[in-house]
């Protein structure tokens, strides 16, 4: 069973005590949870949330003693959890950390900061998608960090609130209320070459163990020894990021690498300070820059080289099946210690991968991929969509077909069958809502002509009525959502795709292999 909610107040947060003298400013950091556990990933609360923990990080190396620090993981706890630490600690500032599907959850905790008397600072894809909108509906939030890279203009927020800096005009990539106003400063492109705080696991500390009890339960069966995981991030993007999969809803695909070096004093610090030998590299897709790849390989020290080779430390990593295939890829993963690989292989159905946006990639070479991976010793998590536009029942009876071979051929570790939902910045919500100024099909014509090949309708009036129901939203409903999409842009229902997906997962099970789903 996960654990959550498991460990008493006392020591679930690491707090760095104030000693200098002037203001203190209390500042506590969380991600908010995700609002039921039907739609968790099989990794969920593997892994601590890495994002807050590097704001926290950046803040007190630019501060010091003049901010009292605590981290919250909705994601090992609750909504509830994360409100009472608000309540016990009495900050002065919250920072949130919200995706789409967790900010109903979002909105929850900021409500208990703002009756604590705190400011609500809100980050993350959802809070870059709607900054304005969030402002202009949410009164409980005071300021939105809408950028990607959300370490520099993070710090410049809390400096200019301890006033210490400009005001907050100056704060780059925020969105404000000013004399009735809402203002969005500019958000510049940060390079991670550039600045790339490696986040102190110290504010985790007491909760490491939680992670590694989590892995276990799932995945304990993989490893000859005990495992203990963590994320890091010192590149993102994704090669496919010119023409996104139809469901992609990440705020900025552009390829942004770190120094490699930087990559390896993570692992060796991560190591020898706290245990880690588990690395799960968060790169949207890890084959995306041929030559950052090569630059890790060419930079490994050799202690750490030693290590990977005997086992001790390994990599978890995203990929793309066609990026596999290519440049001896499999090998220079398996030479840097990768152990799983994620791949979002979405169907088996060749008109559903290129109604998915896939670019090139078909269902043999998916299982090309697949096959690498397992002869170079590399366990791997496969997932699927099903009501992709255009689903029909024949297109999901192959996709399954597909993952029926594939389990009889391959070793898997988990396999996720998800519904497809339609999220905001993902060239679905230029079907579903911004088909007038679309952002990732070229114009409403090109829309018009790619729902007609998959024997897709909108009328005009669908038009607008899609567009009153979700257009002017900052809080969506994922479960009408996902019942919406199925009825106006597949040629199944909604019930006919769950019923098929938990006909899967019982497929899966069979295999002893783990399942999941997942949103956004």
């Amino acid at each position: 069973m996960i654990r959550t909610d498991v460990l008493p107040p006392a020591v679930r947060f690491a707090s760095f005590p104030c000693t200098g003298g002037g203001m203190t400013l209390k500042l506590l950091l969380a991600n908010a949870p995700n609002p039921t556990d039907n739609r968790n990933a099989s990794n969920y609360a593997c892994y601590p949330h890495i994002g807050i923990v590097q704001l926290a990080t950046a803040t007190r190396e630019a501060l010091g003693d003049r901010v009292d620090i605590r981290v919250v993981d909705g994601g090992i706890s609750n909504t509830e959890t994360v409100q009472r630490a608000v309540r016990d600690f009495a900050p002065d500032v919250v920072g949130i950390s919200a995706l789409t599907p967790t900010y109903s959850e979002a909105l929850k905790i900021a409500d208990t900061a703002k009756a604590c008397g705190a400011r609500v600072v809100l980050g993350d894809d959802h809070a870059i998608f709607f900054p304005e909108m969030i402002l202009r509906n949410r009164p409980q939030i005071d300021y939105v960090i809408a950028n990607d890279g959300g370490e520099i203009p993070f710090v410049e927020l809390i400096r200019s609130l301890l006033g210490g800096s400009g005001p907050l005009s100056e704060v780059s990539s925020l969105a404000y209320r000013h004399e009735g106003r809402i203002h969005v400063n500019p958000a510049p492109k940060y390079a991670l070459s550039l600045r790339n705080t490696i986040p102190d696991l110290t504010f985790i500390d007491d909760v490491l163990d939680v992670y590694a009890e989590n892995y276990r339960v799932q995945f304990g069966h993989l490893h000859g020894h005990q495992v203990r995981p963590v994320t890091v991030n010192n590149a993102r993007g994704c090669e496919n990021g010119h023409k996104r999969c139809t469901y992609c809803s990440i705020a900025d695909l552009t390829v942004n690498t770190g120094d490699p070096r930087g990559f390896w004093k993570t692992i060796d610090q991560y190591n020898r300070e706290h245990g880690i030998n588990l690395f799960f590299e968060v790169y949207d897709s890890f084959t995306a820059s041929p030559r950052y790849v090569d630059a890790l390989i060419d930079s490994t020290p050799p202690h750490l080289k030693r290590r990977i080779d005997d086992g001790e430390l390994q990599l978890m990593v995203y990929a793309r099946a066609l990026g596999l295939t290519k440049r001896n890829n499999v090998d220079k993963l398996r030479r840097l210690g990768v152990t799983r690989a994620n791949i979002g292989l979405d169907a088996a159905d060749p008109e559903m991968l290129e109604a998915q946006r896939k670019n090139k990639t078909t269902g043999e070479t998916n299982l090309e991929a697949i096959r690498m991976l397992n002869r170079a010793g590399i366990s791997v998590h496969a997932s699927y969509i099903a009501g992709a536009p255009g689903e029909r029942p024949e297109t999901l009876d192959r996709t399954i077909a597909g993952i029926r071979q594939m389990l009889g051929e391959v070793e898997l570790s988990s396999v996720e069958f998800s519904r497809f939902i339609p999220l905001p910045n993902s060239p679905a919500w230029d079907l579903l809502v911004d088909y007038e100024r679309p952002n990732f099909f070229k114009s409403s014509e090109e829309i018009d002509r790619y729902l007609t090949d998959l024997g897709i309708t909108v009328t005009r009036d669908d038009r607008e009525e899609m567009f009153a129901r979700f257009g002017d939203r900052d809080l969506l409903d994922i479960d009408e959502l996902g019942a919406f999409w199925a009825d106006n842009f597949t040629h199944i229902s909604e019930k006919y795709a769950l019923e098929r997906i938990s006909e899967v997962d019982e497929m899966v099970c069979a295999h002893n292999v783990r399942t999941g789903n997942n949103v956004g």
